[in-house]
């Protein structure tokens, strides 16, 4: 077995992989390739690899290559974590946007940015699923690169053979925070979630048999736990249903608290007292918040602190940490290997199974995972009121993927304009001016077509 690692000279994060093959038994002896373009990033993820192994006392067959197809030949799963660009392209896609008084705050998924990061992302990811057929056919790809919904349907729109899995943390991260809210162990808590990526909803949620929903409504009331997921409660509050995705990266996808600047003052500022700050001394409140370039800002600061952190990793500062990582994707190939049920949400082709949004569509569910593979669950009498919050996205969604694969710029203009909160602000006039500066300043790191 073969499992492939594209993007593995993030030390960071890519050690959170390769340590969760070095700690389960069925896997450890699988041949594991660590691709990066960057030697330097690549050889310094590969020592501190090899320096994990020592600790844990194995002897895991890690190769390291900075050719794709050297990297994907004959894997049987393939792994994106890789990012694309630097921050100047962020910045240029916050900040022409905010000219025409589209104000965002990550800009990774949805709005203009998300749009042209998907473009920026797709000119590198479609090569990779072209090299997946010819080299690795039938092969599963797992990736976790946002944009999360525009990459999956722009890669299973090219894909003949290829089975393309989307992963995200984002239900993980919200069925901790809503333990935390209601005061119950978060492994205790029994939840039906789905919709679309980052705008997925907390269908069921009970804790001993009982629905903790009315305990989330009397959470809301404590102002304490309120102005920390302002966003948040006020879509429940309204919709009903909490949603997955953080009130600061959630309120980017739709229409309702960052067309005017009162509205971002009353609902995405960062209220005294309130804090998201980890152990590396990063505060990630304003982002989680909801303050305007959050993500760019904080970009800035974590580059900064993760170079010398991995400085720390390598030099043995830091001590090795053992424990098995959150994250999905090892998991997943475990369960699949050893024919061992496994539930997680997925990002998959909806094709039917949320009916009332389109089939075109990726959308976020519960997976079924075992040795049969990759079974998604249809979800029936998916709430009215959640799939009209999810439509506009998913036309914007579908619509950029279509445009990255075929390289037309008009379906670009149709992507940006169908944005529910560029649509709040803008004139069609006033979009097609944005997307052209889009184009002409991030021309050298999207496909060439676009420009023939």
């Amino acid at each position: 077995m073969k499992i492939t690692l594209i993007g593995a000279g993030g030390v960071i994060f890519a050690q959170k992989f390769l340590k969760d093959i070095m700690l389960d038994p069925s896997l450890r002896e699988a041949d594991v390739c660590m691709m990066d373009i960057s030697e330097e990033r690549l050889s310094n993820s590969f020592k501190y690899a090899q320096m994990t192994a020592e600790k844990l006392g194995v002897k895991p067959n890690f190769t390291m290559t900075t050719d794709l197809v050297e990297a994907v030949r004959n894997a049987d799963y393939v792994i994106t974590v890789f990012r694309c660009g630097t921050l100047d392209c962020q910045k240029l896609e916050y900040e022409i946007p905010a000219k025409y008084g589209v104000d965002q705050v990550v800009a990774d998924t949805a709005g203009p940015g998300g749009i042209f990061r998907g473009l920026r992302v797709i000119k590198a990811l479609l090569p990779i699923v072209d090299a997946m057929e010819k080299y690795c056919p039938g092969a599963y790809l797992l990736n976790y690169v946002n944009p999360m919904p525009i990459n999956t349907i722009a890669a299973s729109m090219r894909a003949k053979t290829v089975n393309v899995i989307g992963l995200c943390h984002s239900v993980q991260g919200t069925l901790r925070s809503i333990a935390d809210k209601v005061g119950v162990p978060f492994k205790d808590l029994r939840t039906l979630t789905a919709g679309i990526n980052h705008q997925a909803f907390f269908l069921k949620a009970e804790y001993q048999g009982k629905d903790i929903y009315p305990a989330l409504f009397k959470a809301m009331e404590d102002p304490e736990i309120y102005n920390k997921d302002k966003v948040r409660f006020e879509i429940m509050r309204h919709f009903g249903y909490f949603p997955t995705e953080s009130s600061g990266h959630g309120s980017e996808y739709i229409p309702y608290f960052r067309k005017r600047k009162e509205l971002i003052e009353k609902f995405c500022n960062v209220e005294k007292g309130v804090s998201f700050c980890d152990g590396d001394g990063i505060e990630y409140a304003p982002m989680f918040c909801g303050v305007s370039g959050a993500a760019y800002h904080l970009g800035k600061q974590m580059q900064k602190v993760n170079d010398e952190k991995i400085v720390k990793m390598l030099n043995g500062e830091i001590a090795i940490d053992t424990e098995p990582s959150a994250e999905y994707a090892i998991q997943i190939i475990s369960a699949i290997v050893n024919n061992r049920p496994f539930e997680a949400n997925l990002n998959v082709m909806n094709h039917g199974l949320i009916p009332s949004l389109p089939p075109e569509c990726c959308v976020e569910v519960p997976c079924l995972v075992s040795g049969g593979g990759i079974q998604p669950t249809r979800i029936e009498n998916y709430p009215e009121q959640l799939a009209g919050l999810n439509r506009p996205l998913t036309g914007m969604h579908i619509m950029a993927a279509k445009g990255a694969v075929n390289a037309s710029k008009r379906d670009i203009f149709h992507a940006v304009a169908l944005d529910p909160l560029t649509a709040a602000v803008c004139s069609l006039d006033e979009i097609q001016a944005m997307t052209d500066e889009l184009f002409e300043a991030l021309k050298d790191e999207i496909d060439d077509r676009f420009f023939q």
